[in-house]
C-alpha cells in the first residue's frame, strides 16, 4: 500500500520561537500602553497574539517576568527619548541649565505621551522593585549617568561622587514635581507651572556647586 505523505501545513499553533516571543511581547507591550497594568491578563496577552494562554507562561514564566520585560523596554525608551530631545536642542554643552531642562520637558512629554507605561512602570516598582534583576537595576542607573554627563561641564561637578548626587537628587526631584504638579496644578498650564518649579531645583543645584568650586 503506497504511502501518501502529509505536504500540508502542520496542526495546532505554532513553536514557541524566538519570533513567537517577539510576537507576544509586542501585544503585551500594546496593551500596557492602552490599559496599564490591567491589560497584563494572560488571557488578554494570549488573546492579541494569537496564542494560548499556556503559551504566555512558557514564553515568559510569569507575568511578572514579562511585565518587568516591559518596564526595561520603557526605561530604554525614556533613555533615547531624552538623548533625542538633547540632539535636537542642538545647545554647547555649556549651558547646563538650559540642557537640564530640556531633560525636564523631554520627561514631561514622555509621561503625558506615554501615561499608561509610565504609571504602569512606578506602579509596578512600588511592589517589586527590590526584585529587580541586574540588567533592570542598570538600565536606572544608565538614566543617572546619562544627567551627571550634562552636569558635569558646570562649575563645581568635577567630583563624580557629588556629581552622581547631584544627578539623583535632580532627578528625583522633577519626578516629585511632574507626579505631583501635572494633575493637580492650580494654574491652567500645569506643563509651564511644573517647569518653572523645576527649573527653581535645577538652578539651586547648579549655584549651589558653583559655590562649592
Amino acid at each position: 500500500m503506497q504511502t501518501v505523505e502529509n505536504t500540508g501545513r502542520p496542526r495546532g499553533r505554532p513553536g514557541l520561537t524566538p519570533e513567537v516571543r517577539e510576537q507576544a511581547l509586542q501585544a503585551a507591550g500594546e496593551l500596557l500602553a492602552e490599559k496599564g497594568l490591567k491589560g497584563m491578563q494572560a488571557r488578554t496577552i494570549a488573546s492579541r497574539a494569537g496564542l494560548s494562554v499556556g503559551s504566555i507562561y512558557k514564553l515568559f514564566g510569569d507575568i511578572d517576568d514579562l511585565i518587568r520585560e516591559l518596564n526595561l523596554q520603557t526605561y530604554r525608551d525614556i533613555a533615547v527619548h531624552h538623548e533625542a530631545a538633547l540632539d535636537k536642542a542642538g545647545l554647547p554643552e555649556t549651558q547646563v541649565f538650559d540642557r537640564v531642562m530640556v531633560l525636564a520637558r523631554a520627561y514631561i512629554e514622555f509621561v503625558v505621551t506615554q501615561n499608561a507605561r509610565w504609571m504602569a512602570l512606578l506602579s509596578f516598582n512600588s511592589r517589586h522593585g527590590a526584585m529587580a534583576p541586574r540588567e533592570y537595576r542598570e538600565t536606572e542607573d544608565a538614566l543617572f549617568g546619562f544627567v551627571e554627563s550634562v552636569l558635569a561641564p558646570a562649575p563645581g561637578f568635577a567630583d563624580p561622587r557629588f556629581r552622581a548626587r547631584a544627578a539623583r537628587a535632580l532627578w528625583a526631584s522633577v519626578h516629585g514635581i511632574v507626579t505631583v504638579t501635572l494633575p493637580n496644578s492650580a494654574y491652567d498650564d500645569p506643563v509651564a507651572d511644573a517647569l518653572d518649579q523645576i527649573g527653581m531645583i535645577a538652578g539651586g543645584v547648579i549655584r549651589d556647586a558653583a559655590a562649592r568650586a
